[in-house]
């Protein structure tokens, strides 16, 4: 009796070992390729220069955690935590999302500048279309330098 017990444990917690590692993973929204950002970004202690990047815009299986991967070419610069889902007016109504004006069709990318903050809004939307992830908008508060 004690070994059998003692099997179907052992047996259960090799299955959640093996399963735990495709549970963390970070899931893919969307990447842009060769976007200009036009002044430099401040993210912890790293300047990230003026120049064409990568962005891609990753959540997190079962929590609301964005995040965003500014890479150069295939090189990872900087992993950006902490972007939050902004709601739409319509949010709970499939039907009234549907027919807002205001959501894109497909993928949509905006960099917006706060001069009196010194705050950089990278604004995401996953648009109506999307297969996975539709009327997602997320924002992301990136510090920028001023020339």
């Amino acid at each position: 009796m004690f070994k059998k017990i003692y099997f179907n444990s052992l047996r259960l917690i090799l299955i959640m070992l093996l399963l735990y590692p495709v549970h963390a993973q970070l899931h893919s929204l969307f990447e842009f390729e060769d976007v200009n950002i036009p002044y430099d970004l401040k993210y912890k202690d790293l300047i990230i220069k003026s120049g064409k990047y990568n962005l891609e815009f990753l959540k997190h299986g079962p929590n609301q955690v964005f995040y965003l991967k500014i890479k150069k070419g295939n090189k990872t610069i900087c992993l950006v935590a902490g972007g939050e889902r902004v709601r739409y007016k319509n949010q709970g109504s499939l039907d009234l999302l549907s027919k807002d004006p205001d959501i894109p069709d497909d993928c949509k990318l905006n960099i917006k500048r706060s001069p009196a903050l010194k705050i950089a809004y990278v604004i995401f939307e996953t648009g109506k279309r999307a297969m996975v992830y539709p009327y997602y908008k997320i924002r992301f508060k990136i510090e920028y330098e001023q020339d």
